[in-house]
């Protein structure tokens, strides 16, 4: 059986469910091949560069779903499958189609669809709800992690009004042969506050108004930001004020959704790409959890 008879038959029994988060059925088409070693594996499906799991649009997606499933399918499978009904408002649609374009086109590269996202990649957890989890062995066979829950300001099933148990990024290097990803045990309960539940709220009102009505949202809330602030590019008290405040909020925000990672969130609040302009710019994309942080600093915390 030569390779493309084999990728086709994997596809061919190991079918993506409409909500699975597409990393999850790698994990599946890799139980599948388990006769084949890791290697051999990635290398089928040309999967020639693995970051952590949780890249917003990695290259080896793109290049798996494009020869698999064709162009047609391609932005079903970003909005269902790649959580782009959460992100794909806080960027235009052209700039995703350039970089889709850049990352089929050219070899690995170390491009990332937001400037921040390399920053606050090792802020990132995959999220299981347990009944989720029970209905998909009993309809599939096997454990089926929704796409939707892996928003990194998600943290409630509200299908079964359960909390979102979770998994550091950090624990998975890329893709390897490991029972412990389908191990309900690895995982475990956060402690959610009221500051989890109104991030929670946002995601769900990102999802519920579509990505163009949000996008419109997004865009007027960050002229009310810019304009409210009086934020200047030159050297101000007003503008110092407010990057410090932001710098020192964005640690402590970091600190509460990730205690296991306080040093860290110390360290890269001061990252330039996370600074308040970055944010409230009304010309370029945001990633969705900063923004979302700074939106509740905003509104609640920093008085202007």
């Amino acid at each position: 059986m030569n390779n493309d008879s084999l990728v086709t038959m994997m596809f061919d029994n190991v079918l993506l469910q409409r909500k699975e988060y597409f990393p999850s059925y790698v994990y599946r088409l890799m139980q599948f091949a388990n006769f084949m070693g890791a290697s051999h594996f990635l290398d089928l499906l040309k999967i020639t560069s693995t970051r952590q799991i949780g890249e917003t649009l990695p290259r080896w997606a793109i290049t798996l779903m494009t020869k698999n499933y064709g162009d047609n399918r391609l932005l079903s499978i970003i909005d269902n499958n790649l959580l782009g009904r959460y992100w794909r408002s806080f960027i235009e649609d052209d700039e995703v189609d350039q970089f889709v374009g850049q990352q089929r086109d050219k070899r690995a590269t170390g491009r990332v669809l937001f400037n921040a996202e390399k920053v606050l990649l090792p802020f990132q957890s995959i999220k299981l709800c347990p009944e989720c989890f029970d209905e998909s062995v009993q309809a599939y066979g096997v454990g089926v992690w929704n796409a939707q829950h892996q928003a990194a300001t998600s943290f409630i099933c509200h299908k079964h009004q359960q909390i979102l148990l979770q998994r550091p990024v950090s624990q998975f290097n890329g893709f390897e042969f490991s029972q412990s990803f389908f191990d309900k045990d690895a995982y475990v309960v956060p402690s959610i506050t009221l500051f989890h539940r109104w991030l929670d709220f946002e995601t769900t009102r990102i999802y519920e108004m579509g990505v163009e009505a949000h996008r419109a949202e997004l865009k007027l809330h960050k002229d009310v930001f810019m304009e409210s602030s009086f934020y200047s590019p030159k050297r101000c008290l007003v503008t110092s004020r407010l990057n410090s405040e932001w710098r020192k909020a964005l640690a402590k925000y970091l600190g509460i959704l990730f205690p296991h990672m306080k040093s860290e969130a110390e360290r890269v609040s001061s990252n330039v790409a996370l600074k308040a302009s970055n944010i409230m710019s009304a010309d370029a994309s945001v990633h969705p959890l900063l923004y979302l942080l700074f939106k509740f600093f905003y509104l609640y915390e920093f008085r202007p």
